[in-house]
């Protein structure tokens, strides 16, 4: 995003965007700060972990040499062991059983945890204390012949009352005195322990709650683990540990006097709930802390926002235009920034006022300069022709038509003497009906001229006949049109003047079906108008001296800006001049 395009965002847009970041930023502190801390936390105790699974493999080590002197000192003691099994005289062999048994006895209770201990000869007879004899008698095949002792691992041996989960370590027995014996074997030694017994008692190590230890023997079965959802003597599952990767933090190391392995899953969760609760806490302060920044947050941008929305709500109203909005003033509170902004500001809004009351004043003076000046030159114009001299000239034409019996050269005089005092006589304001009657009489003047070339048709509402309008605004219109528009036709011109009331305004209609106007020409003359001056090639030998322009600001002088002539032509088709004007009537003259 380009910083010109954040300078234009709103301010409270662009706080909040602020907030944000600032938000963003503490919290990508606190998460990177977390997870140093995780890896720091699983790196303690990943080694602590190590030391734990040493210290089982210590404490196995040191078990596992306890049971192998207890078998060694078991199968080799010549006074008792070796002289009842070499014994081939059984009076001996019985008298030797007794001392035999109780020797047996005295070896199982040197240790705690051995559950029993058992000898079978070669013969199958088993001299033992608790277990299932018959099953002792077939794990003792197991136990491998080549080694001095061996741990079998798991077994469910049944013992008194019940089947229990042991550990079973044995070792073959070799004569020590008769070596002419076939292969020397006498028998075979079994102990049958507690499988807790090799890491010394109950619990093997102090692990955090939670933590999952499993060890297995040769086979990969378990013979002991603190997972309830695990059995022992049945291996563990292969996707068992494979699902706890993402829960726990797992470590593994073999147990070399059984060939198995130590296995210990610690959950993320324990390791993790001091940190946990630490992150938990920072978001609570993070909360607290955005909760601590919004409040003077909100109060700083409503002290620079409510101000400025004052600002842009005044500048709104003064942009429409209306004087009435430049008299408002707008008072703030806030920064001492925004109090001087408004202070300048309704300064700047005064001084506007005044100005434009200077305009406005400067204005009217300059409308009635000009007003002043069109009174003069149309008195100027009609000071130009001597009235009295005209009148009796035309007033002698008349009595000479008379007698020579010229009727139509009697109304023709008649008609131009009407048109010429209705020019320079009289109001400025007239009824319509007496603007209808001396345009009748100019365009009959017309007609003498033109004959039958010239066609005329009125329609005005009898309604708007006795409405005021400005004296001689339609003449110069219907001049125009006479002579730049049928004069250069070689079929019959019309002229239609039209008129009708709506709400309260007058709209008058003057057309012709002459040559038209081309659209440059009609764009010009539309300038013109709107410019005040006379429009050149169209009415300068009017018989008035006032032109289009005139018409159009003679209307607006009286009557407003919002009143007028318009003009519409096209060409070989024709043209239209209408005129808008408010409703007057004779009160107002």
């Amino acid at each position: 995003m380009k910083p010109s395009y954040l300078k234009k965002l709103p301010i409270m847009l662009q706080l909040s965007l602020l907030g944000l970041i600032i938000v963003m930023v503490m919290l990508s502190i606190m998460a990177v700060n977390y997870y140093r801390a995780v890896n720091v936390v699983k790196k303690d105790n990943n080694d602590y972990i190590k030391g734990v699974i040493s210290q089982l493999n210590q404490s196995i080590s040191a078990n596992s040499k306890d049971i192998q002197r207890i078998i060694e000192t078991v199968a080799y003691n010549g006074q008792t062991v070796q002289r009842y099994l070499n014994s081939t005289d059984l009076a001996q062999k019985v008298e030797l059983f007794t001392q035999f048994k109780a020797y047996l006895s005295d070896m199982k209770g040197m240790k705690t945890g051995i559950l029993d201990i058992a000898l079978i000869e070669n013969n199958g007879t088993v001299y033992n204390f608790s277990a299932n004899s018959p099953q002792l008698a077939v794990i003792s095949q197991e136990i491998p012949r080549n080694n001095l002792y061996s741990f079998l691992g798991f077994k469910m041996i049944a013992l008194p009352y019940t089947l229990t989960p042991v550990v079973v370590a044995g070792a073959p027995i070799y004569s020590t005195t008769n070596f002419e014996k076939d292969k020397q074997e006498l028998g075979t030694l079994l102990l049958v322990l507690d499988n807790r017994l090799l890491f010394g008692d109950g619990n093997p190590v102090n692990l955090p709650e939670g933590a999952l230890v499993y060890m297995t023997d040769r086979n990969g079965s378990l013979f002991y683990t603190n997972d309830d959802s695990s059995k022992l003597g049945k291996p563990i599952p292969k996707d068992k540990l494979l699902n706890h990767n993402s829960q726990y933090m797992i470590q593994r190391e073999a147990i070399p006097e059984m060939d198995g392995e130590i296995i210990i899953a610690m959950p993320n969760r324990v390791l993790l709930q001091g940190l946990n609760d630490i992150r938990r806490q920072q978001l609570i302060m993070v909360v607290i802390a955005l909760v601590l920044m919004i409040i003077p947050l909100l109060f700083v941008s409503n002290n620079i926002l409510r101000p400025l929305k004052k600002f842009m709500r005044l500048m709104g109203e003064v942009s429409l235009g209306e004087k009435k909005h430049l008299s408002k003033r707008i008072a703030v509170d806030g920064y001492a920034e925004m109090i001087i902004m408004a202070s300048r500001f309704n300064e700047m809004l005064a001084e506007i006022e005044k100005l434009t009351d200077h305009l406005l004043e400067s204005k009217h003076d300059l409308y009635e300069t000009e007003l002043t000046k069109r009174r003069v030159e149309l008195t100027l114009l009609q000071s130009q022709i001597n009235p009295h001299f005209l009148y009796n000239t035309l007033e002698s034409i008349k009595g000479l038509a008379v007698e020579e019996g010229s009727t139509q050269i009697f109304e023709l005089t008649k008609a131009l003497a009407l048109f010429f005092r209705y020019s320079v006589k009289g109001s400025d304001m007239v009824p319509l009906e007496r603007e209808l009657m001396i345009i009748k009489n100019y365009i009959y003047i017309h007609q003498i001229r033109f004959g039958r070339r010239l066609q005329v048709e009125y329609d005005i509402g009898t309604d708007c006949l006795s409405y005021l309008v400005p004296k001689m605004i339609l003449q110069p219109i219907v001049e125009n049109a006479i002579k730049h528009g049928i004069e250069p036709l070689e079929r019959t011109g019309l002229l239609v003047i039209r008129g009708y009331r709506d709400e309260e305004k007058l709209y008058l209609f003057v057309t012709d079906n002459g040559t038209g106007i081309s659209l440059e020409k009609l764009k010009e003359i539309h300038t013109t108008i709107e410019r005040g001056s006379a429009i050149e090639g169209i009415d300068d030998d009017s018989v008035t001296g006032i032109g289009l322009a005139n018409v159009h600001n003679r209307i607006r002088m009286i009557f407003g800006e919002s009143y007028g002539i318009e003009m519409t032509s096209e060409l070989k088709v024709g043209t239209t001049v209408s005129f808008i004007i408010p409703i007057r009537g004779n009160e107002h003259v």
